[in-house]
């Protein structure tokens, strides 16, 4: 992946008819073989722009964009994958779970990921924006457990198809708290315990150093095609630990030092 955005390669129609596959693999729970397996060529621009169809398709159906998600913001998350930077989708309203439930009967491959939310109090724009800068816009902090939900086949893809994918956006359970960002989010400790067990120990600079730094960098990939986030945005800033397989009975809880927990139930 690149800091730098490219044209899409591909035309128009290929573009719709894989953003195309890729929704019908959602709302089906059928999944889908990679896009690069049948595109070898498949580019940076090619993949935003198969995930911007894909997000103009939710549109049409009445889905609200209410914030933007992080991925590939761990070092071995990006070694793994080979790439460099970070990817982003978008997250809109049926995403966002208040009531600490989450139904496998909607999902393909879900798996649970601890983060840190920001909670937008001013538009963020511009090619030069900091960790600084957004610290400052941030009304409040909370943490927040993102499911993810690939829609490929046995949960293995490369990376621009997860780009193409929305990043695997599938939903974002909140938690019991927001609190306003006044200490220092890379020092705060991570506890995730699974049905009563510790399982993972970690802290908030697991997300690119800092979670406002995530952040910063998408807003200043936004800003190289005249994009930017808005006010009440809510922005999850990558995952601070790795990923957890889910089944009925599953409950993950999430506890970040300072900034309260957030709980998840899973159903079938």
């Amino acid at each position: 992946m690149s800091d730098r955005p490219g044209a899409p390669s591909l035309d128009p129609d290929t573009i719709e008819e894989l953003a195309g596959r890729l929704d019908r693999a959602r709302l089906s729970r059928i999944p889908t073989t990679r896009l690069t397996d049948d595109h070898l060529h498949l580019t940076e621009g090619d993949a935003y722009a198969i995930a911007d169809r894909g997000m103009k398709l939710r549109r049409d159906r009445g889905e609200r964009v209410v914030g933007a998600k992080l991925g590939f913001t761990s070092a071995a998350m990006q070694r793994a994958l080979g790439v460099d930077s970070p990817n982003f989708g978008w997250l809109t309203h049926p995403m966002i779970v208040s009531d600490a439930t989450v139904s496998l009967g909607e999902l393909i491959h879900p798996k649970a990921e601890p983060e840190i939310a920001f909670l937008l109090g001013k538009d963020l724009a511009g090619p030069g924006v900091s960790a600084e800068q957004v610290l400052s816009a941030t009304a409040y902090v909370m943490p927040v457990i993102e499911v993810v939900d690939s829609r490929f086949v046995d949960f293995r893809f490369r990376a621009l198809d997860n780009t193409a994918d929305n990043s695997s956006a599938g939903k974002v359970v909140l938690g019991t708290r927001a609190t306003r960002p006044a200490f220092d989010l890379s020092r705060v400790g991570v506890v995730v315990t699974l049905n009563g067990h510790v399982l993972y120990t970690s802290s908030g600079a697991a997300a690119y150093g800092h979670p406002a730094a995530s952040v910063a960098w998408l807003v200043r990939r936004l800003a190289m095609s005249g994009r930017g986030l808005e006010a009440g945005h809510l922005v999850i800033s990558g995952g601070l630990t790795g990923p957890i397989a889910l089944e009925p009975g599953t409950q993950v809880v999430v506890e970040i030092d300072r900034l309260s927990s957030a709980s998840m139930q899973v159903t079938s």
